[in-house]
């Protein structure tokens, strides 16, 4: 073994070629001897020995040497702690794991946890449309960037408002607040679940966005709805003047079966306790939606103006039996898609919008006087936006029983099977006619006090 000397510390190789380093510290000169501190693993070369040799010199000279062997297990145990650390963060979920987790309870319907991954996966997570369906195009991402491998706990209000700012709002309101009220339901499970002290989903720009666009809709006015109805197909008529008139779902209405009706006795009744259900590329007949909250069924009156036209429904257009359909389809009798019938009534609604710029040319040419404002405006409530959807007749129903109601909210509750006033709330509407109405009554008011 060979070994060497400077002024401190010494190096020597061993049998295996390898260099040890050692040094003597600590004693009292001439008193006590000092502690001999081997390096704790040997060095491949002499200079690297002398190198450690030169830092432990250092070590001692700024006073912030320990032993060696100290050293290593503090780092040592920093090492372990960090791996702990590591393991520990890894365990907690990112936003994608834990949002696929809350999105697939069970205690949600299948058309709820449907709609609720789509949001997920296409504006928060950020993935490409799979399909050119509700305006999205094919391999293309609704946002820039997603925010699903963020962890839970690492998520802050500025991911968060980024993530809100690049997301199209402009042109998909209604599609980002659901969005943004998903993300906002996720963390706050997150809450619950003790993973994190406070929701970081609070951005004030989202608070403003709208929900759906159904508060949007404005109601039909009856005449205009009647004529909707007419340019549907015969066998599907009653479903507008059902939807208009007393104010059912697209999914209540398609669900409607002979049974549910009670057309004997003083006042002939309709019980809705079902809806067609789509999710997962199944189209199904279950529950209300509102069931879950105790609101499983209602029965409503019906007007007397509609009786004969259901009459005749239930006797050229439904399916035989108590259980058969109102409303089905002719290739193999299961309920109408959603799909399917809203595309129908907006032909409809286009038709008759065509046919009402079609009469006011005539009356221009007969006449010279212009269109009116009333038949612009619902040329554009019935064309524009992609058209008029099927829902604006629950809009047009409840509206309307708003209104003759004097305003009961109950009443408008009971009606559209709602399970809180505030959701009812959203059917007190105000269009130019009930405006202008209101505006005839107040300038009566002041003529007859004039008067007097």
């Amino acid at each position: 073994m060979v070994e060497s000397r400077r002024n401190w510390g010494k190096v020597r190789q061993t049998r295996s070629g390898r260099y040890q380093a050692s040094y003597v510290h600590g004693g009292i000169w001439g008193v006590t001897e000092g502690t001999r501190f081997t390096a704790l693993s040997t060095f491949d070369t002499n200079g690297d020995a002398w190198a450690w040799l030169g830092r432990e010199r250092e070590l001692i000279d700024r006073g912030t040497w320990t032993p060696p062997f100290e050293r290593y297990q503090q780092l040592e145990q920093e090492r372990i702690e960090a791996e702990r650390a590591r393991r520990a963060a890894e365990a907690l979920p990112t936003i994608e794991v834990y949002g696929l987790r809350y999105v697939d309870r069970e205690d949600l319907s299948a058309g709820t946890r449907e709609r609720y991954r789509g949001l997920l996966k296409h504006y928060i997570l950020g993935e490409p449309a799979t399909s050119n369906r509700r305006g999205m195009t094919k391999g293309e991402s609704v946002v820039a960037h997603g925010i699903g491998s963020i962890r839970v706990t690492e998520l802050t209000r500025a991911h968060v408002r980024a993530w809100w700012q690049n997301i199209p709002v402009k042109t998909r309101e209604s599609s980002c607040r659901q969005a943004y009220d998903l993300l906002r339901a996720i963390m706050n499970a997150a809450v619950e679940d003790e993973l994190i002290d406070n929701n970081p989903v609070k951005v004030k720009a989202a608070a403003h966005a709208q929900v759906s666009r159904e508060r949007d809709l404005a109601p039909l006015p009856i005449p205009v709805l009647f004529r909707v109805a007419d340019a549907m197909p015969e066998r599907l008529r009653l479903g507008v003047l059902l939807g208009g008139v007393l104010g059912l779902r697209s999914g209540e209405v398609r669900a409607l079966q002979r049974r549910d009706f009670s057309l004997g006795g003083n006042m002939p009744t309709v019980t809705v306790t079902r809806a067609v259900k789509e999710a997962e590329g199944k189209v199904e007949i279950g529950a209300l939606k509102t069931a879950r909250k105790g609101v499983a069924s209602r029965t409503l009156p019906i007007p007397a103006a509609l009786l004969d036209a259901v009459k005749a429904h239930l006797r050229d257009h439904t399916q035989i039996g108590r259980s058969g359909l109102l409303f089905w389809r002719a290739s193999d009798g299961d309920p109408i898609r959603s799909a399917a019938w809203l595309k129908i009534f907006k032909k409809s609604c286009a038709q008759v919008a065509a046919d009402l710029e079609a009469e006011a040319v005539k009356l221009t040419a007969a006449t010279g006087e212009p269109e009116s404002d009333e038949s612009q405006r619902v040329r554009e409530l019935l064309t524009d936006q992609g058209g008029y959807i099927f829902h604006g007749t629950r809009v047009t129903g409840l509206t309307w029983s708003y209104r003759l109601s004097g305003g009961n909210l109950k009443a408008v509750q009971a009606i559209g099977g709602h399970t809180s006033s505030k959701t009812a709330l959203r059917y007190q509407r105000a269009d130019v006619d009930y405006l202008a109405a209101i505006a005839a009554n107040v300038s009566s008011m002041i003529e007859n006090g004039t008067n007097s």
